[in-house]
This record gives structure tokens, sequence and C-alpha cells, in this order.
């Protein structure tokens, strides 16, 4: 009988353990909170896999030397990142594989569910992050989006974002 009572206290403790315990992804782990945006490029619905607005550090710097000596400068600055995967797809598809080479801006437009434009942005190319595999039979691009001073209630009114080159 006591033996009985202990493996039923063992059960009922493992399964309300099991209850209190959530799965949670890497970028959940992190402060990542998952989003369900529809993204588009020039309107183009993209297949993204998986999306997310995650807070980030960033930095820039430069530094140069000539005769008469040297110079340097840098800073530093925390933000938050919209980062996904889109699968067999890229963005601005017209003039693919050129998104990071160009100079021109990376336009992100802010739409509600009925289709209304709320909002509009323009990103350097600085801004925008890009990992690719580079397969051709299940291409897959990571995108990072630096979102530095595009105010939150924007992001929560939002449905759609179309992402495109100026």
């Amino acid at each position: 009988m006591k033996k009985l009572t202990t493996i039923i206290c063992i059960i009922s403790v493992n399964l309300l353990l099991s209850s209190f315990l959530h799965a949670q992804t890497l970028s959940e782990k992190l402060g990542g909170v998952r989003t369900d945006y529809v993204i588009t490029s020039h309107g183009v619905e993209l297949e993204i896999t998986n999306q997310v607005i995650s807070k980030r550090a960033e930095r820039f710097y430069d530094w140069g030397g000539h005769n008469d000596g040297a110079y340097g400068y840098g800073y530093g600055y925390e933000s938050f990142h919209l980062e996904f995967t889109v699968k067999n797809g890229e963005i601005d598809t017209p003039q693919s594989g050129n998104l990071l080479k160009s100079e021109r801006f990376i336009v992100l437009d802010f739409y509600d569910e009925n289709g209304n434009l709320l909002g509009s942005r323009t990103r350097s190319v600085r801004d925008v992050r890009l990992v690719s595999n580079n397969s051709p039979s299940n291409k897959l691009n990571h995108y990072s989006i630096d979102l530095i001073a595009i105010p939150l209630p924007l992001l929560e009114a939002a449905r759609r974002i179309d992402i495109f080159r100026e």
C-alpha cells in the first residue's frame, strides 16, 4: 500500500510539473516576441516560415589614416529588430540578388487589416541584414531589419508590411 501511494505521488508531481513547464523557442528565451505580419514585397506575399521582434545591440564605427595622423569614431545603441525567414523568395523580387549591394533605401510600408496605409519608413541598407543558404531547391533568406525610430503603436496596428527597394 505504501509503495502504491509513493507511485501515485510521483506520477502526480510529474503531471503537475509538466503542466507548468512551457517549451520555449530560443528567440522567446532571449526575449523575442513572435509576430504574425503578412510580409510582402511590391505587393507580392512572401512565404514566411518564422518571424519575431527582438531587442538587439547595434554598433557603427569608422576609422582611417593618412600621413598626418589617423581618426576613428563609433557609437552603439539598442533597438528592436524585425527578423523573419523567407522560403523560396526574397525582398524586392524585380531586382533579385542586389538588396544589400545597392545604395538605394529600403522602404517599409505598414498597412492595417483593411489595407489602409498607416505609415511608411525608410531604412538604409546598413539597417538590413541578410543571411542566405543559397540552396536552389530550398532557398531560405533570413532577414533582420532595424526598427529604430518606428513607433510601437504603428507596429501594433499593422497587419501587413510591404518591404521593397526605393
